[in-house]
């Protein structure tokens, strides 16, 4: 199939899971009304969908190189317009965040995937295509919010919010089946008998240099989620509107967004590694001003900023991953993604804990923390890329 057209499907792929991703939080406060669930209770959602995408991103990898890319976005895409359907559709809490656990395994296999096809696809310019996929993925956050909010403010209800998403997914899957795609596979290895050479798991976890990107996954998305997480709440505890709260998480994404798109400009030149390391000094620098400021304009600068730094952190990583590992670009794609979601899961939950006992600027302090380890393991890796003289752009 055209590369062109494949490009377009899978950045298409990608935008819809962004719009998708950001359905939940605008729709909670009405899903609490209408099932008649505590805000403790509610905050489940959230653990089971990010569990179920914990292990979907993970073992979606390692099938994808198994069986292929096709069968797992057919899927995914399948599955999650049914588990969206069905959220829709049941009155039981339980059976809700069953489906929520269902739609992230299956969102991760389709992530996976979709992250997979365009690193095989631009194999030369993998810096490039990977950020400008999460640029998508940025734009398609920003625009949910707004679709969102028209429909529950013009009162059709949440279940309307989740059968719209269902029906984005169905449609995304006809348009595939339609154009028949054809979808290659990741470039193999071979051993001297010509069979095709499946490199380990064990390799990976082992590779100094892939260590180190996995905890670049970790941190950037502990701290990212922790600050666009938590800063509406920040805002509120410091009697601003919450107008102004959810406007910083609009001016977050405005920034990943656009960050995203640079770096695909400049990745794939300056160098991996070296792309790394800057978002890692800008991310620390301007942390500060977003968590240890008092006025709105220095919040929202500082929130912006953070945003643009942080946002070629995983892209770039996945490229570096998928150049060092061709041949199992599910695979590593899945790790990676699964160390993404772990920080999801894990720094946000310590952050709210801090700041339950010693407020939100303490809180907010462990994200800091978090990136000056981050820019020494950015360090570690030009070193470890010079010591093993790795060759990657």
């Amino acid at each position: 199939m055209n590369k062109r057209l494949l490009t377009v499907i899978s950045y298409l792929g990608y935008f819809i899971i962004g719009i998708i991703t950001v359905v939940l939080s605008p729709s909670l406060p009405f899903m609490l009304k209408s099932l008649i669930i505590s805000l403790g209770v509610a905050g489940a959602a959230f653990t089971a969908r990010a569990g179920g995408s914990f292990f979907g991103v993970f073992l979606g990898g390692i099938l994808a190189d198994k069986f292929g890319k096709k069968p797992l976005i057919i899927m995914g895409c399948l599955v999650q317009g049914l588990a969206m359907a069905a959220i829709a559709t049941t009155k039981s809490w339980s059976m809700v965040l069953l489906f929520f656990v269902i739609n992230g395994v299956f969102g991760g296999f389709l992530g996976t995937s979709l992250n997979t096809l365009v690193a095989d696809i631009y194999a030369d310019r993998r810096g490039a295509a990977m950020n400008a996929l999460h640029g998508v993925y940025g734009v398609g956050s920003l625009i949910g919010p707004v679709a969102v909010g028209l429909v529950l403010t013009w009162q059709f209800g949440w279940r309307l919010v989740f059968y719209g998403a269902s029906a984005l997914w169905i449609l995304y899957l006809l348009l595939i089946l339609t154009l028949g795609l054809s979808i290659p596979e990741s470039e193999k290895k071979e051993d001297l008998s010509g069979k095709q050479k499946q490199i380990p798991v064990k390799s990976f976890l082992l590779h100094p240099i892939f260590i180190v990107l996995v905890l670049v996954s970790f941190i950037y998305n502990g701290s990212a989620t922790s600050l666009v997480g938590w800063i509406n709440t920040y805002m509120n505890k410091m009697q601003y509107s919450t107008f102004l709260g959810s406007g910083m998480v609009t001016i977050f994404y405005i920034g990943l967004t656009a960050g995203r798109f640079l770096c695909g400009f400049f990745s794939d030149r300056a160098g991996f590694s070296r792309t790394i390391i800057i978002c890692s000094i800008g991310s620390l620098a301007f942390y500060p001003l977003a968590i240890y400021t008092t006025q709105p304009i220095l919040i929202a600068a500082g929130v912006f900023l953070s945003g643009l730094f942080l946002s070629g952190l995983h892209p770039t990583g996945l490229a570096y991953a998928n150049k060092l590992f061709p041949s199992s670009s599910g695979t590593v794609t899945g790790i990676l993604s699964a160390s993404l979601s772990l920080g999801a899961m894990i720094v946000p939950w310590l952050v709210g804990l801090i700041a339950d006992n010693a407020g939100f600027q303490a809180g907010f302090g462990l994200g800091l923390a978090l990136l000056f380890i981050l820019v020494a393991v950015a360090a570690r890796l030009i070193y470890q890329e010079k010591k093993s003289n790795t060759d990657i752009p």
